[in-house]
């Protein structure tokens, strides 16, 4: 297959991949209200603007994401358009192409391994660094009870003495202090939710799709699905504090981010089977197999065939 013909081919399966996002976003999507505005958008678009990343690489998810959710605002127009949000989303579909493309040839048993390894670690670490700061009164109240002259780490854990020490000459210490107990603390615990979460949406995935030959790479689509979607929760929920909803500043940004994490977990575990079903359903079709392998199928065969 010539290399023009694979990329007029590639293009127009992404345009349509895209129709049907479009379709389904003016049709059957709505908004969950959260703190008086839009916060949440739901729908099953996203299952059709996902596949080209998956199929054709980051570039193709970066255009296919992008103009989903360009030409989705002009047909079904919802509150003020960024096109910050616009670029982020684009940003999403690169680095969901890039992870699949990086993971999807992996060895899936590996995988689960290392996830449930490092999720493993992380909740021991969180466990243990409340333990030891609680042991030392180190909290986000600390600078407020002790005078800054008199504090001595000698007989500190180090976690504690390492917080400490960068915090001590920050002009904010008690708000540096807080950020950083929150991290080493609050988000080494997500973390290891988050891969239990993994590995638990891995099993479940695995036995709904036992008959299917796209079961063996669930670990690797859930992560580059989860991760990529994980970004851009995180950076639009960034927007969006720092643009139109400015009231969002006065809570925590924790509040407004978790339970748009979670729906994004939920969200993306879901999408995973339906999106896993349609990549074996284009593996078992000879053309479009050809049109995902590009020209190295046909380097592949061409000794077999002389």
């Amino acid at each position: 297959m010539k290399d023009s013909t694979l990329y007029v081919r590639r293009i127009t399966i992404s345009a349509v991949f895209l129709s049907i996002s479009l379709v389904l976003k003016t049709t059957f999507s709505f908004y969950i209200p959260m703190f008086g505005q839009n916060g949440m958008s739901v729908g099953i678009s996203g299952i059709f603007s996902i596949m080209p990343s998956l199929l054709f690489g980051p570039v193709y998810g970066a255009v296919v994401s992008g103009l989903s959710d360009f030409l989705g605002y002009l047909l079904k127009p919802v509150g003020t358009y960024i096109p910050l949000m616009t670029l982020v989303v684009a940003a999403g579909g690169f680095i969901r192409g890039a992870l699949w493309s990086a993971l999807r040839n992996k060895d899936s048993r590996k995988m689960r391994i290392a996830v449930a390894i490092f999720s493993a670690l992380m909740l021991f670490a969180g466990i243990c660094n409340i333990a030891f700061l609680a042991a030392d009164g180190v909290d986000s109240e600390f600078y407020n009870h002790v005078q800054k002259e008199n504090i001595n780490t000698d007989n500190m854990h180090l976690i504690s003495k390492m917080l400490i020490e960068r915090t001590l000459g920050a002009k904010d210490p008690s708000g540096n202090l807080t950020t950083y107990i929150s991290w080493v603390t609050t988000a080494m615990i997500g973390c290891a939710a988050l891969g239990i979460l993994l590995l638990a949406s891995d099993l479940f995935l695995s036995k709904k799709l036992v008959h299917d030959t796209s079961r063996g790479r669930i670990p690797q689509l859930l992560i580059a699905m989860i991760g990529s979607g994980l970004i851009v929760t995180t950076l639009n929920t960034i927007v969006l504090c720092e643009t139109i909803f400015t009231a969002w500043k006065v809570l925590p940004f924790a509040v407004i981010w978790i339970p748009r994490v979670i729906e994004e977990i939920l969200g993306n575990t879901v999408k995973a089977y339906f999106v896993a079903l349609l990549l074996g359903i284009c593996r078992k079709q000879k053309t479009v197999q050809e049109i995902m392998d590009g020209p190295s199928v046909k380097l592949e065969r061409d000794p077999k065939d002389s």
